[in-house]
């Protein structure tokens, strides 16, 4: 994965805030409307994922295109209007997809909002796994959600998402790979993506062997950021289809995070059983190590499956 960036900014100028705009691959013009105005701008990420949060004192508006897919979850603004080529509305209320080749005007006012920007190569591969629509190009036929339902969604997503910047748990690797995944799939199912996805039609024999290529991938790969699409490439297969052969082949019937999430776990009670916590060894290092981001959540997963707390194996 490409490296983890943190990066704050204020200021000032106009031009100052059209040029943090153009490093996160948002190529928009930014025009105060009345004298004087603070700009405040964080971004954390890497190569494929960008989560900036941005806070706007005073009326503006801004015009533009963008590199990136990028969807807009506004927190706080007194207005926040936004209008393409062909269609308009609001953000107060629900997200706004930004897309490459819609340039868009945006009239607001003083806002906080979270921005969360993916890389379209990345949007573009996780398209073709999960749907199997291999050589169609990703394209949204709306910036407004699919549903109010759909909306609310991405919006508590966005919350999950700032929760999990805010913590030194964004930095894990695993944890970002997770996070990034799960973003990109949103993304598709939240806002309209044009054309019907294609399932590939599997006979038992195929599901079978893909579910044991599926298999030794995940237990060969747990310690590395991978995710449930990189098992379906190995295996040949779309994500959708390989979840059907998890159902139909796995003894418990569980789908590939499931068991991902399952050997992770294993994992972890090994590196507890071994750890030796008078040489600074601590659950939450162990946790974080395996793609596990919440100490809380961690916890209730092992003492579920072994009984006991994860602190109790590590001093023991």
């Amino acid at each position: 994965m490409s490296p983890v960036f943190r990066r704050e900014a204020t200021a000032t100028e106009p031009d100052a805030v059209t040029a943090l705009f153009h490093e996160i691959g948002v190529r928009f013009s930014f025009d105060p409307t009345v004298p004087g105005f603070s700009y405040r701008q964080r971004q954390d990420g890497d190569g494929q994922l960008t989560v900036v949060e941005l806070d706007l004192g005073g009326p503006f508006s801004s015009w533009g295109d963008t590199d990136v897919f990028g969807v807009a979850d506004v927190r706080a603004a007194s207005r926040y209007d936004w209008r393409t080529s062909d269609e308009s509305g609001s953000g107060l209320g629900r997200p706004v997809l930004f897309r490459p080749g819609h340039p868009a005007l945006i009239v607001g006012g003083a806002l906080e909002v979270t921005n969360v920007n993916l890389a379209p190569a990345l949007l573009q591969s996780v398209a073709e796994t999960v749907y199997g629509t291999e050589g169609l190009s990703v394209a949204f036929g709306s910036a407004a959600p699919v549903s109010p339902r759909l909306g609310r969604y991405w919006t508590g997503l966005a919350g999950l998402v700032r929760d999990t910047v805010a913590s030194e748990a964004f930095a894990a690797d695993l944890v970002r790979a997770n996070l990034t995944r799960h973003l990109a799939v949103a993304m598709l199912e939240c806002f309209p993506l044009l054309g019907d996805p294609v399932e590939r039609t599997l006979s038992m024999t195929a599901q079978a062997r893909r579910y044991r290529i599926a298999v030794q991938f995940l237990d060969d790969h747990a310690s590395l950021p991978i995710s449930i699409d990189d098992a379906a490439r190995a295996a040949d297969t779309t994500t959708r289809a390989l979840v059907r052969a998890f159902r139909a082949n796995h003894p418990l019937g569980l789908t590939p995070t499931q068991y991902l999430r399952r050997t992770r776990l294993a994992a972890a009670h090994t590196d507890l059983l071994r750890a030796d916590p008078t040489t600074g060894a601590t659950v939450r290092e162990i946790a974080l190590r395996w793609g596990f981001a919440h100490p809380g959540r961690f916890a209730a997963a092992y003492r579920a499956v072994y009984g006991v707390p994860p602190r109790r194996t590590l001093d023991s």
